[in-house]
């Protein structure tokens, strides 16, 4: 930088560089921290010939079938539910809300499972596209 355009522009090529990164890295540190904190410590085991599932959180553990599931809602950025390049650090993470038909609701953040496709009905899930998909509650 410094032999094409001089030293006088060294300054703001150098802030406009951390500004960008900041801009970018950020976010993405607060999506992070967010899914890790959901997912602390979880464990989830899915056993395809018997098409069940266990979840361990918080210490409980849990199994159920995919007949007991009753919705899946996945939540995934623009370009992942698209199958499109991805612009932003942010557009690979995405997590999925399972709710059972006794009322329970579980959140599985791709830290945990990276890819939620599981052979379920298609009218048992619903895909959410988000442009920063932040988990709310």
């Amino acid at each position: 930088m410094i032999n094409r355009f001089g030293s006088e522009d060294i300054l703001v090529f150098v802030q406009l560089s951390v500004v960008v990164f900041l801009v970018f890295f950020i976010p993405q540190l607060i999506l992070h921290v967010n899914y890790f904190m959901r997912n602390k410590g979880d464990i989830f085991f899915y056993d395809p010939t018997g098409q069940k599932i266990t979840l361990n959180h918080k210490g409980e553990s849990l199994s159920f079938s995919f007949r007991d599931i009753e919705l899946i809602k996945r939540f995934e950025s623009y370009p992942l539910a698209e199958n499109r390049m991805q612009w932003f650090p942010w557009d690979s993470y995405n997590y999925s809300v399972i709710r059972l038909k006794g009322g329970q609701k579980f959140i599985v953040t791709s830290l945990l499972v990276p890819n939620m496709d599981l052979p379920i009905d298609s009218d048992k899930i619903v895909l959410i596209k988000k442009f920063y998909p932040f988990i709310q509650s």
